[in-house]
């Protein structure tokens, strides 16, 4: 059975959100912690999952596009479609996937920056 590439978008959706989620996760509660920043955990809990979502979204179309229009070398010439499994589209053309991850990875950070300056409590009362 051929994957996809709705299957292999979901795959790497997948991957990408929990990478996103945990890793951004703990950058910025590292970055919280440091700067003694008050915030409203809830907002931006919500507004840090839903940009995870969006950024992993985004990173799992764009790999498997640049994945299917730019082929190595090492890989015989065939369409998106031929791809057999979700590890052909990781071995075949890992640095397209990749890429596209650390471009979404960059966006999500600085979203998430934002997403503090909104989610802060000011102590002036």
């Amino acid at each position: 059975m051929l994957a996809t590439p709705q299957s292999m978008t979901w795959m790497l959706f997948t991957l990408w959100f929990i990478v996103y989620w945990i890793g951004g996760g703990v950058f910025f509660s590292i970055l919280a912690a440091t700067n003694a920043m008050h915030l409203r955990k809830a907002r931006f809990s919500c507004l840090f999952t839903g940009g995870s979502i969006a950024a992993a979204y985004g990173a799992a179309v764009i790999g498997v596009l640049l994945a299917g229009n730019n082929r190595g070398a090492q890989c015989p010439p065939r369409s998106l479609e031929a791809f057999r499994a979700f590890g052909d589209l990781l071995t075949c053309n890992i640095s397209a996937v990749l890429v596209a991850g650390g471009m979404f990875f960059a966006l999500l950070l600085t979203s998430g920056m934002v997403a503090m300056l909104f989610s802060r409590v000011d102590k002036a009362r």
